[in-house]
């Protein structure tokens, strides 16, 4: 007969055994999940949909143009990741482009691609996989704005000579086109003036008519990033973060520079003040003279407070539209609100352009 010394340790000898076993069960499992994590084209469906067997949970961020959601999703190991599918179909293929070409030439203020669809996949089974930056913050300070100038001058420094496969457009018309619209419906372009108890006169138009068109001669055609509005600038723990290249396409400068001064978003609030303005200017164009890259800083300013009040104008009528459509995914508040930013840069763009003289 065993002694309740000998039973003791024979017990304590099967515990250790089970607790080494549940050890080597739950290593197992973790060097699956980090195996699973290395192939994460598991992680979507053959239709381009999140595999449900393959995640343990699943957060919607926000939902595409074209109805499609964004995710964070969580994987077996318990890592993160952000799941984006095509949201705006005439984009297809240019976000997978960009990372191909051009992001590796940039600071790291881009969330890392994981993997991507193959690409000869259909648009509606198109998707990328992105790392999981964490909760970004959309609120822009003045030295996020500062920060984002100075590295749009950079990206605009860039030599574009082998990206010419790039489109000249991007995902609203060209300048151009939104002056072009303006003075084509002139008694709509004036009804909106006079809500704002502004008037152009037929030398003002000309005088912005001349300014855009010479900006649009003269100015270099540049790498944009499309849509550089502030839901696509954030920050994570202090490190700046410019999402959603999709829409990256050759301009001049000026596109990008409005859209990070006074493009307005429904979602996101963006006050922008004369002095803010002339500040962010100053810092873009300082780097751009630190990159070898000269700017007549006189007519860089009338060129831009013309492209201003045209590009806002243009949003205004926009605005417009959608409050009157109750099909809107907007709220009204939200669009009004929008609205009253727009006029307020259209203002502001105004008034600086009458004190600089020709």
């Amino acid at each position: 007969m065993k002694s309740m010394e000998n039973i003791e340790d024979a017990e304590n000898f099967e515990d250790m055994r089970n607790m080494e076993n549940t050890r080597d069960k739950q290593q197992m499992k973790h060097m699956e999940n980090l195996a699973n994590d290395i192939y994460p084209e598991r992680w979507v469906t053959s239709e381009g949909t999140i595999d449900e067997k393959q995640v343990t949970a699943r957060q919607i961020l926000y939902k595409g143009m074209n109805g499609r959601h964004v995710e964070r999703f969580t994987v077996q190991s318990g890592q993160t990741y952000i799941f984006k599918p095509l949201t705006n179909p005439a984009q297809h293929g240019r976000e997978r482009w960009m990372y191909e070409h051009v992001m590796a030439q940039l600071p790291p203020v881009y969330p890392q691609l994981i993997a991507a669809s193959d690409q000869a996949a259909a648009p509606s089974q198109s998707w990328m996989i992105y790392e999981d930056m964490g909760q970004l913050e959309h609120h822009l300070c003045e030295s996020t704005i500062l920060n984002v100038a100075a590295h749009m001058a950079a990206w605009h420094g860039l030599p574009v000579a082998t990206w010419q496969e790039l489109p000249r457009v991007g995902h609203k018309p060209p300048i151009r086109d939104m002056l072009h619209e303006l003075l084509q419906y002139p008694s709509a372009t004036d009804k909106l003036l006079r809500e704002l108890h502004l008037t152009l006169s037929a030398a003002d138009w000309d005088r912005l008519t001349m300014l855009i068109l010479t900006a649009e001669d003269q100015l270099p055609q540049v790498l944009c990033h499309g849509d550089l509005h502030p839901g696509n600038v954030a920050e994570v723990e202090g490190r700046l973060v410019i999402l959603d290249w999709e829409h990256a396409h050759l301009n001049t400068p000026l596109w990008d520079v409005y859209h990070l001064l006074d493009l307005s978003h429904p979602l996101f609030p963006r006050p922008m003040t004369p002095g803010l303005r002339a500040r962010v200017m100053k810092v873009y164009l300082d780097k751009l003279e630190s990159l070898g890259v000269q700017v007549e800083r006189g007519s860089f300013a009338k060129w831009y407070d013309a492209y201003g009040m045209v590009f806002s104008l243009w949003m205004l009528r926009l605005i417009d539209g959608d409050l009157r459509n109750p099909d809107c995914v907007w709220p009204q508040e939200q669009l009004r609100n929008q609205w009253h930013e727009t006029a307020t840069a259209l203002e502001q763009c105004m008034e600086h352009l009458n004190g600089i003289k020709d």
